[in-house]
């Protein structure tokens, strides 16, 4: 199974930043109840698709949500540069494809080499046991009402910041509809 792994978030001073796109496997509000036998078959194949969109290069991390009430199953991350091709390699997913989720794709600018560590260590040792880390996460969205010198978001600034050890943390948002200030 395929991690969240972000081992290189913390980094020495002002981190290095890449762009991701995030895609959040929503459940589909036209999911009906399963058999045991079809709910098996679509897991296999969506964790077969895991693995294949990680050998292919297309993303380098991705998990479970546990949210209760459930509004987001799971999240891929991509190292891609567009939210289009994102969401047409998330679509192809067969929790998508068998209507059990939906997509909702996202830019991040997070930090460089997500998923770096693992690719390493699995190349490595191919027979590198995979494990389940259980990381908080929690952002929040610009939107035409974004008001940059609002004192909330002053205030939350401020705690990311004392929270990550950083001074210039969390970097600004660059524009509507990207994710903003993750925190892991």
């Amino acid at each position: 199974m395929l991690l969240l792994v972000l081992s290189a978030w913390i980094l020495p001073g002002q981190p290095a930043m890449e762009t991701y796109q995030i895609a959040f496997l929503r459940p589909d509000p036209a999911r009906k109840p399963l058999t045991k036998e079809d709910a098996q078959r679509i897991q296999t194949a969506h964790m077969a698709n895991i693995h294949s969109m990680a050998d292919r290069g297309l993303m380098v991390a991705a998990g479970p949500f546990d949210d209760t009430p459930p509004t987001i199953s799971g999240i891929f991350v991509f190292k891609m540069d567009s939210p289009d091709e994102a969401s047409k390699v998330a679509n192809e997913d067969p929790t998508v494809v068998e209507h059990r989720n939906t997509i909702d794709v996202h830019t991040w600018l997070g930090p460089k080499g997500i998923g770096e560590e693992y690719i390493r260590l699995h190349k490595e040792d191919p027979k590198t046991p995979e494990g389940m880390g259980v990381q908080p996460f929690f952002i929040l969205f610009r939107t035409a009402a974004w008001e940059r010198e609002s004192p909330p978001l002053k205030e939350h600034a401020a705690y990311v910041a004392i929270s990550s050890g950083k001074e210039n943390w969390p970097p600004p948002v660059r524009s509507p509809g990207t994710i903003a200030w993750p925190r892991f």
